[in-house]
């Protein structure tokens, strides 16, 4: 699989969008094995710093103004007044609980409100909605009357929003040049997840149910006065999707199969009628917007997560090499494949998959709001930076007042999210107490023909570190429960220790679980500990050495890529075979030497 600098320059710009896409999960109360919902979010950037934002709670002076900053570009888009008192927000959850992510969609090109004098961006409509809004009824009006007041700044975005009740995904798209845009919320029905992956994925909706559906008053009026819907067709057969983002092959292919793979996996295979529309091939066979869970197949946090790390494992995608051989997996069956998505060669075009889990994440997180908890314990935002596969998620009540240096980020991904003593880094400048770059560390020990050696190691760290801080998470609950009827600043504060000290203890930990990594895979081999003779103990000067010398194990190939070898260059690699056994075995003792070694 060869691409030439020119190939790539010419498919880039078309790409730019892909390069922020998105995965998110939607999971209901009467879904989860708890009664919690979930909003997972795996935010798919390559140039940005996966941080923690900090939102203080704060009253404000009458006309006091709010600077607006576009999130993708960091360019000033204006400013809206401020409200009287803005809630507390850490990364993309408030203190009542209510959690706000997105995917985007794009849509159709003339109706991006980039550059038109709109001031609300996407990523500003989610933190400026987050310090308003107590919960998902009230964040669906306020993004509403945002966009509409001050006109929307961005394209097709599918936006997931709950509180500790329900869970609804809301998807927007602009109005060009006009101000304002056109939207439906849907309602996640009890016992049923959806997911969304930069895809719009609404179609027909009901339209006198507003317990479950809202949407804007223009949203079918609006494509009929612009011609995108003819004036003469019932509202009742209008479908946002295929009006606003009419699905691609691409849309099919890169986005949908996302959510098919997580659909798939969590209805035990009820979503295989599907396959041909997510590999493309049969763009009308769409997918229901919600997937049912099986009664005995709730989902816990942990399977949340589990989702989110997935790459089509024993699917029709696969691209480990393990369903069916697969050259861009390389000789370590890696399922990740560098950028770009689309490539030519010879004049064809081709596609990578794009998986669920992926290494230009910027940060991850799964969010978790409980009805039944005190309003300030309600919500518990599972966060990493980077890849989802491959990290470890530390928790954070969103009341706390302070979060760890080592997650914040002194500049912020928009101005007022800045933490002003965090760690001083970037998504271009390191730092070893970064935990963006620690997280970068470990996963890259991953990528490229160590995968299969070293992703497995990986795993089992998470497993064992995110099961340990499920136990610690699970009993501040409790101490923080109990301690807020009588001394609500006192749990907040042992919250806010909790959440700073397990985050900043994390990072080391996983500092130093990279180091364990990197000196076992170290320069192609698996080194371990000496299996021979052992370090001499203090006096000592027989059967031992004074010095470690570890084991470096070759780890060679596999036979199938041996195979490739031998079938594609096999000629130039050829070993002539030895005049007799005493060349034989000279040849063997040779390359014992050249290695330092002795049989």
């Amino acid at each position: 699989m060869m691409c030439t600098r020119s190939t790539i320059a010419a498919v880039a710009c078309a790409l730019l969008a892909a390069a922020h896409g998105c995965t998110n999960i939607l999971v209901s109360k009467g879904a989860s094995s708890d009664g919690s919902t979930h909003v997972a979010y795996n935010a798919d950037s390559g140039n940005l710093y996966g941080s923690l934002g900090h939102y203080p709670a704060a009253d404000h002076a009458a006309g006091t103004k709010r600077d607006i900053w576009d999130w993708d570009g960091s360019f000033y888009l204006g400013s809206i007044p401020e409200v009287n008192h803005t809630y507390n927000v850490v990364g993309n959850m408030n203190e009542h609980g209510l959690v706000i992510g997105e995917t985007t969609f794009g849509g159709l090109q003339q109706l991006d409100g980039h550059g038109t004098g709109a001031i609300m961006d996407y990523g500003s409509l989610i933190w400026v909605t987050l310090q308003r809004a107590k919960n998902a009824d009230e964040a669906i009006t306020i993004m509403d009357q945002l966009c509409q007041t001050y006109g929307y700044a961005s394209d097709g975005e599918s936006f997931s929003i709950a509180d500790g009740d329900s869970v609804w995904l809301m998807e927007v798209i602009g109005k060009g040049s006009e101000r304002g845009a056109v939207w439906v919320a849907s309602r996640v029905p009890e016992g049923s997840i959806t997911s969304t992956a930069n895809q719009a994925r609404t179609l027909t909706f009901a339209q006198d149910d507003p317990a479950n559906v809202r949407y804007a008053h223009d949203v079918v009026t609006f494509a009929q006065r612009k011609g995108l819907y003819p004036a003469t067709s019932s509202s009742k057969d209008f479908s946002f999707s295929d009006i606003y983002d009419p699905v691609t092959f691409g849309g099919a292919r890169l986005a949908e199969a996302r959510v098919w793979n997580i659909f798939n996996s969590v209805s035990k295979g009820a979503f295989a009628q599907y396959l041909d529309y997510a590999q493309g091939y049969n763009l009308k066979n769409r997918m229901p917007l919600f997937c049912a869970v099986p009664e005995d197949s709730k989902l816990s946090v942990n399977d949340t997560m589990y989702h989110m790390r997935t790459h089509f494992e024993g699917t029709w995608f696969d691209n480990e090499g393990v369903v069916k051989d697969d050259i861009g997996a390389g000789s370590g069956n890696s399922p990740y494949r560098w950028r770009p998505l689309e490539w030519k060669y010879d004049g064809k075009g081709y596609v990578n998959e794009r998986t669920v889990g992926v290494q230009q994440t910027a940060w991850t997180f799964v969010a978790v709001s409980r009805s039944w908890m005190p309003d300030a314990l309600r919500g518990l935002f599972w966060f990493a930076p980077d890849d989802s596969s491959t990290a470890v998620r530390a928790p954070f009540y969103p009341a706390i007042t302070k979060i760890p240096a080592s997650f914040g980020d002194p500049i912020g991904q928009e101005p007022a999210a800045g933490v002003p003593y965090a760690v001083k880094a970037d998504a271009y400048n390191m730092n070893m107490d970064s935990a963006f770059w620690v997280w970068n560390l470990v996963a890259n020990m991953a990528y490229g023909e160590r995968y299969n050696a070293v992703y497995p190691q990986i795993q089992l760290k998470i497993n064992e570190i995110q099961g340990r801080l499920f136990d610690e998470a699970a009993a501040m609950d409790k101490q923080a429960a109990a301690m807020m009827p009588s001394d609500p600043a006192a749990a907040i504060a042992m919250m806010t220790n909790f959440s700073v000290t397990t985050g900043d203890n994390l990072v080391a930990e996983w500092r130093t679980f990279w180091m364990f990594l990197f000196s076992r895979f170290r320069d192609g081999f698996t080194t371990t500990t000496t299996t021979s003779k052992p370090v001499c103990t203090e006096g000592q000067t027989k059967d031992c050495t004074f010095r470690l010398i570890p084991d470096c194990q070759e780890t060679g190939y596999s036979d199938t890529w041996y195979n490739r070898i031998v079938t594609e260059n096999g000629a130039k690699y050829a070993v002539p075979p030895a005049a007799n056994a005493n060349d034989e075995a000279h040849k063997a003792w040779k390359m014992l030497r050249m290695q330092k070694k002795r049989a």
